[in-house]
C-alpha cells in the first residue's frame, strides 16, 4: 500500500489497495462499467484524481477492442439549406462535448448535409468510434434502422415514430407544440399560423400538438395559414413576406424552432407589423440568443445541454451492454414578451 502522504499512485494495485477493493473493481469503476455501483466508481475515480494516476487508455482500448471515440452526425435538413451554424445545433454539440469529456471520450463530427445516411456506412465516422449519435432523423427512418439492424451501436435525437429499430432520445414534441397554442388561444388569438415545414418526424409532432390546441377551441385549422418556411433566413423571410401580401388574417404564429422565430419577427417589423402587439410569435428550443431578442421571445424549451447528455449516457450504456430504453424529456412553455402576454 502506498505510504501515507504519497502524493501519487504508482499502479492499478496501488489504487485498489487504497481503496480497499480488487483491482478488478477498481479498472472497472475507471471505466465507467455500469456493472460497479455509481457511489463506488465516483469515489475510485475521486481517488484517482486526488493521487495523479490516470489509466492506460490506449492499452485499454486496445485490450477492450475500443477506440474512446463517439462520432456525432448531424442530419441537417438537405431541402430548407438547413446549417451546422444553427444556434440549436450548436447547444447541443455543446452539451454532447461536455459529457463525452466527462467520460474520457473523444468526438468525431460529421455535419454535411447527407441525402442518404447509409452513405457513411464505411466512413470514418462508422470504423473508427465505439457508437454514434444521429441528431435528427429527417426521413430516413428505413435508412437508420437498416443500421441498427446491421448492429451499429446508435442513439438517436427524435421523435420516437413506430417501427423504429433504435434507440430514441427526444422532447416531447407533440405537448410543446400543444402548449405554444393552446397559450396563445388562451390570450385571445384565434388566427394562428404554423411556420415550418413538416416532412420530418419532430416536426410533425409539433404541428400536431397545434391542431390539437385548436380543436380544443373549436378553431377550424385553416390550410392558408401554414407555411413550409425554410432554416434558411433570407428564403424564410422571403416566404413570409409571400404570405403576407396574400392578404390572409394572421394574429399570432408558432415556428418550429427560435431561429425561424426571430426570422419571423424580424420581418414582421420591417414590414412595420408590431410584434406583439398585432401579431405575436412563439418559437421552439429556447436557444441562448431567445433571451437577447426584442422583444424577447416566448418559446417552448427543451432542455438543449441535458439532452445531449443523456445521448451520450445512452450511448455509453449501449457500448457497455445495457439495455437502453428510449428517454422522452418535457417540454416547458417559457414566456416572454413576443406574446403579448407578459
Amino acid at each position: 500500500m502506498p505510504k501515507s502522504g504519497r502524493n501519487k499512485v504508482s499502479s492499478l494495485q496501488d489504487l485498489a489497495d487504497l481503496a480497499g477493493v480488487s483491482r478488478a473493481t477498481a479498472s472497472r469503476a475507471l471505466n465507467d462499467n455500469p456493472i460497479i455501483s455509481a457511489r463506488t466508481r465516483k469515489k475510485l475515480q475521486a481517488l484517482a484524481r486526488k493521487h495523479g494516476y490516470s489509466i492506460n487508455r490506449q492499452a485499454r482500448d486496445f485490450r477492450l477492442r475500443r477506440t474512446s471515440v463517439i462520432s456525432v452526425v448531424f442530419m441537417l435538413d438537405v431541402e430548407s439549406q438547413q446549417h451546422m451554424s444553427d444556434p440549436f445545433f450548436l447547444d447541443m454539440l455543446g452539451g454532447i462535448a461536455d459529457a463525452l469529456a466527462d467520460h474520457d471520450y473523444d468526438l468525431l463530427l460529421a455535419h454535411a448535409p447527407i441525402a442518404n445516411i447509409l452513405d457513411v456506412k464505411e466512413s470514418r465516422v462508422m470504423r473508427q468510434s465505439d457508437g454514434v449519435i444521429f441528431i435528427g432523423q429527417e426521413q430516413q427512418l428505413e435508412q437508420l434502422n437498416q443500421l441498427a439492424e446491421d448492429g451499429q451501436l446508435m442513439v438517436v435525437w427524435g421523435y420516437p415514430v413506430p417501427d423504429k429499430k433504435y434507440v430514441v432520445v427526444g422532447g416531447d414534441n407533440v405537448g410543446g407544440g400543444y402548449k405554444a397554442t393552446k397559450h396563445l388561444l388562451e390570450i385571445g388569438r384565434r388566427k394562428i399560423g404554423f411556420f415550418g415545414a413538416t416532412n420530418n418526424p419532430e416536426n410533425a409532432a409539433r404541428h400536431e400538438g397545434y391542431l390539437k390546441a385548436l380543436s380544443e377551441y373549436n378553431v377550424d385549422p385553416d390550410p392558408t395559414l401554414k407555411v413550409d418556411v425554410p432554416f434558411e433566413m433570407l428564403r424564410a423571410r422571403e416566404a413570409i413576406i409571400d404570405m403576407l401580401d396574400s392578404q390572409v388574417e394572421l394574429d399570432a404564429v408558432v415556428c418550429i424552432s427560435d431561429v425561424m422565430a426571430l426570422a419571423t419577427m424580424s420581418t414582421l417589423q420591417e414590414l412595420g407589423l408590431r410584434v406583439p402587439q398585432d401579431i405575436s410569435v412563439v418559437g421552439y428550443d429556447d436557444i441562448t440568443l431567445a433571451a437577447y431578442s426584442s422583444p424577447q421571445l416566448t418559446t417552448v424549451r427543451q432542455n438543449i445541454r441535458h439532452a445531449g447528455r443523456i445521448l451520450v449516457e445512452s450511448v455509453l450504456g449501449l457500448i457497455n451492454g445495457e439495455n437502453v430504453p428510449d428517454t422522452m424529456l418535457s417540454s416547458e412553455l417559457i414566456i416572454r414578451n413576443s406574446c403579448g402576454a407578459k
